[in-house]
């Protein structure tokens, strides 16, 4: 089977990470980025949201054109509505018949027909046949705004693409049309057939690439709007990933951290107390791969990468009752699959928020290390784990490959303080007790 070139991310590390959710309900990345104007639009933003790239020069490519459209947004800012694209897609797909004769007097007797016994002809060509000349009108003072050979790639490719569509006589006539409304029946008909007819894939075309410029001016929006920054893309073989004040798009007073993996180092281990940000970060890091590797900007001062072919989490596991899976078991499955993944890809993002919650002690640990010193034998990824076994660092303190960071806290008139910021070095601080005691929970059992 053929590698597919975009990056592998399974349905529950796109669920974790927040990127999409499977209910209605919450945040999600790709809601809070969206700003497409069309139906069309969004529906092609989120086939984009899927499909990030693993090649440097893809990502670099989209970067590019981004950032030509950051620059003048604008200009950019497509001058199609909603209403009118659904109307003209609407018309595209219409099932009523066009005409089919090739001469003016056939065309007139058929206008005729359509005049008097077509009645959805009428409702729903004619209208979609003006509406399709707005839209070509439109579409032609837009590409006039722009000079193609001053534009990166992806955007010299569509206003070429465009260029030459539009220059066919039957569409140029159609996309000077001054008065719409004075085009007779005959006319309309004519046009009608131009459109779903003799150059219905011209027509398609131009749609799908009015939708894929609300697509990439919906990105560089948000990129202008939240201030993201654009990394710098590495083309290497090897893993490499640095970020700088990094923090999570959901957070309307986020703390911001720095985490890179230096060379030789691919494995972070990460300690510190409940409630202390650990998984906020973990997240955080993850999306902000994702979001490089569609080629947007991320949420942080400054980012380095070298592509990933994929990423992968394992943050919230459940068991799964309808096939008999326990959640230990769950949990079993899930590294099972991380290591399908590695195998496959080689060159992997992996967070893992405490391996093996569903057991006791003794075979979490246990578990935690064979997966530890299997993952340590591969280079060509880098991996994440937090745990509350600090115990695990003891074992893992003399791997070179190994780092350690943790979140720190504090205790302040028998309450936790958290600074959300991330330190190096290893903590066993243990503050359940203290929230437990704090929520009054000893008081509620007492009878």
């Amino acid at each position: 089977m053929m590698k597919l070139n975009k990056l592998a991310v399974d349905r529950q590390t796109l669920t974790e990470l927040e990127i999409f959710r499977d209910d209605t309900s919450g945040m999600n990345i790709f809601d809070l980025l969206d700003r497409t104007v069309t139906s069309g639009g969004r529906d092609n933003l989120k086939i984009q949201f899927q499909n990030p790239f693993i090649a440097a020069t893809e990502i670099i490519a989209m970067q590019n054109a981004l950032k030509a459209i950051c620059k003048d947004i604008e200009k950019w800012q497509i001058p199609f509505t909603r209403k009118l694209m659904d109307m003209v897609e609407i018309y595209y797909f219409a099932k009523c018949d066009t005409a089919v004769s090739q001469n003016s007097v056939g065309r007139f007797i058929e206008s005729l027909f359509y005049r008097i016994k077509q009645k959805d002809y009428k409702d729903t060509a004619i209208q979609g046949t003006k509406n399709t000349l707005v839209f070509l009108i439109e579409m032609s003072k837009y590409i006039n705004r722009f000079d193609q050979s001053q534009q990166p790639t992806l955007l010299q490719e569509i206003l070429t693409t465009v260029k030459e569509i539009m220059n066919d006589k039957d569409i140029q006539s159609a996309s000077v049309v001054e008065n719409i409304q004075s085009l007779g029946f005959n006319d309309l008909i004519t046009i009608d057939q131009w459109f779903r007819s003799t150059h219905k894939n011209k027509i398609s075309t131009l749609i799908d690439i009015a939708y894929r410029l609300d697509v990439y001016t919906s990105m560089a929006k948000v990129v202008n709007e939240l201030h993201l920054t654009f990394p710098e893309i590495i083309d290497s073989e090897s893993p490499a990933l640095e970020i700088e004040g990094l923090y999570h798009l959901f957070l309307k007073k986020p703390i911001s951290n720095d985490l890179s993996f230096d060379t030789g180092k691919h494995f972070l281990f990460l300690t510190g107390p409940n409630m202390a940000g650990k998984t906020t970060f973990l997240k955080s890091y993850g999306i902000a791969i994702y979001l490089a590797q569609l080629g947007m900007g991320v949420p942080a001062k400054r980012m380095k990468i070298s592509p990933f072919n994929a990423l992968f989490s394992s943050l919230n596991t459940t068991d799964n009752l309808s096939i008999g899976y326990s959640y230990f078991y769950s949990e079993v499955m899930r590294v099972r699959k991380a290591a399908e993944t590695l195998q496959k890809e080689k060159k992997v993002f992996m967070i893992f928020d405490e391996l093996f919650k569903g057991t006791n002690i003794k075979d979490a640990f246990d578990g935690s290390m064979l997966v530890i010193n299997g993952l340590l034998k591969w280079n060509s990824g880098m991996f994440v784990l937090a745990s509350h076994l600090t115990e695990l660092s003891k074992k893992i303190d003399d791997k070179p490959s190994v780092f350690f960071r943790y979140f720190d806290s504090s205790v302040d008139n028998g309450k936790p303080v958290f600074s959300y910021k991330i330190r190096e070095g290893k903590s066993d601080e243990r503050l359940g007790l203290i929230i437990l005691q704090n929520e009054k929970i000893e008081e509620l059992l007492t009878p």
